[in-house]
């Protein structure tokens, strides 16, 4: 039960933080080097895709 309301908590401040991630510029085509050299320099990397079906 406290797991559950601990969990609720946590999420609802990540969701209203100010310190909220965002992307600087946009998105960047994928290629594995511009992720490797992002995880290099301690940058968070978000790969976001889309398919056409």
């Amino acid at each position: 039960m406290l797991r559950r309301v601990f969990f609720r908590y946590v999420i609802a401040l990540a969701l209203s933080s100010p310190l909220a991630a965002q992307a600087a510029g946009g998105s960047v085509p994928y290629s594995p080097q511009v992720v490797k050299a992002a995880l290099a320099d301690g940058r968070a990397v978000l790969l976001e895709f889309a398919a056409e079906w």
